[in-house]
């Protein structure tokens, strides 16, 4: 009799344990990676690109707004890391102010700098340095020497080695153009964040530096070269605007300059004069006497008609002290209108000497001008000439003056 193999019942297996393993395994994996983008939203976005942009903060702004601006400007990966950094370690620490942000900044850092105000500089990692306008040779050199392990006094001679100022001309000839003379390379160092290579010498490290300039100013070389100006007026504007802020005041000065050149033939004012103490009293067509009211030149008057003149502060200088006052200035329709007043002004003199500004009339060039502001008792400023003088040159304001 043959018995039949009797199957065994085979055991189900249940599924369900490998299927919660898997899901863990799913949560573990999705956490190290939202653990690992969130640490990467609040690296420094770029370790490599060293540019600068100017960034001002409003006061009471928010951290959104803040952190907005930042992403807009492609300085952080994540506006909303800036904001919960910023509510997580004080919000009304933010100072309003206008500063430097780098891409290779992290938001921690951005954030400290915010809270440091105005005149802050960028905080950064030990491998960077940042070189300011307001800091001198020495103390830039004192800075790279930790930095970059460069002798101090190597550097500070490298800077003025003529030998070193004719290889640096050849070889960067666009960035020295224009430039009268050449007294020291420290002058044509483009501030900003550096990171440096063990160079081997104080000499190739300077070289290094120019490079750099060199590369920072290519935005600014075309109008430098077509409006004749030295390498240092955007150099000077670097920490204040950079090349957003060169374009506004070279477009301001585009503005108003046919119109001086007008008014030298009409009242015989240099057009150069006209055109700087308008830049020196309206700060560049940015104050509010400027702006809203159209007086470039900070002309006072008594007449009260409504809409003629506005009482606003203003400082002067009284027994070598400067002191702020309320005063009435002057009203106009038109920046031409009070290009025009001003012109007269100088032309006519005042009502109780019409020959009070005849030494600037007379003045054949701007130098012998703007000191003629002061001497003829235009400006209570002792250092007002130097101030007009050190405008015209940057900008190479004589260009408009009719021979």
């Amino acid at each position: 009799m043959e018995f039949k193999k009797r199957r065994r019942p085979q055991k189900k297996h249940k599924k369900w344990p490998r299927r919660i393993f898997a899901l863990l395994l799913i949560l573990v994996v999705a956490a190290a990676g939202w653990f690992y983008y969130d640490n990467w939203t609040y690296q420094a976005k770029n370790p490599n690109d060293t540019t600068v942009t100017m960034v001002t903060i409003k006061s009471k702004e928010s951290p959104k707004a803040i952190g907005q601006q930042l992403k807009q400007a492609g300085l952080i990966r994540s506006s909303q890391a800036f904001e919960k950094y910023a509510k997580q370690n004080g919000s009304d620490s933010l100072l309003a102010a206008t500063y430097p942000v780098s891409p290779v900044q992290s938001i921690a850092q951005i954030y400290d700098e915010l809270t440091q105000g105005s005149g802050a500089t960028p905080v950064l990692s030990s491998e960077y340095t940042f070189i300011s306008n307001d800091k001198t040779a020495d103390q830039s050199a004192t800075t790279l020497e930790r930095a970059a392990g460069i002798n101090k006094d190597a550097l500070l001679s490298a800077y003025t080695n003529q030998d070193l100022i004719k290889k640096a001309q050849a070889k960067y000839p666009t960035l020295f153009l224009n430039s009268k003379t050449v007294k020291t390379l420290y002058d044509f160092v483009y501030p900003g964040i550096y990171k440096f290579k063990k160079e081997k010498s104080a000499d190739d490290f300077v070289m290094t530096l120019l490079k750099e300039s060199n590369k920072s100013l290519q935005p600014y070389y075309a109008e430098l070269k077509a409006n004749k100006m030295p390498a240092s007026t955007a150099i000077l504007l670097a920490e204040n605007g950079g090349k957003k802020e060169f374009d506004r005041r070279l477009a301001f000065i585009k503005k108003i300059a046919p119109y001086s050149q007008e008014l030298q033939k009409q009242y015989g004012i240099l057009a150069s004069i006209s055109i700087a103490q308008a830049i020196h009293e309206s700060n560049w067509d940015d104050s509010v006497l400027s702006s809203k009211y159209n007086n470039y030149y900070g002309v006072k008057t008594d007449d009260t008609t409504a809409g003629k003149s506005v009482v606003l502060q203003t400082q002067e200088v009284e027994n070598g002290q400067t002191v702020t006052k309320n005063a009435r200035f002057a009203a106009y329709d038109s920046y031409q209108d009070s290009m025009k007043a001003h012109a007269k002004t100088i032309a006519n003199g005042n009502t109780w000497n019409a020959n009070q500004f005849a030494d600037v009339l007379a003045a054949k060039t701007y130098q012998d001008a703007a000191q003629a502001l002061s001497t003829d008792g235009y400006a209570t400023d002792p250092s007002y000439p130097k101030l007009i003088i050190q405008i015209i040159e940057n900008w190479n304001l004589s260009q408009y003056d009719q021979n």
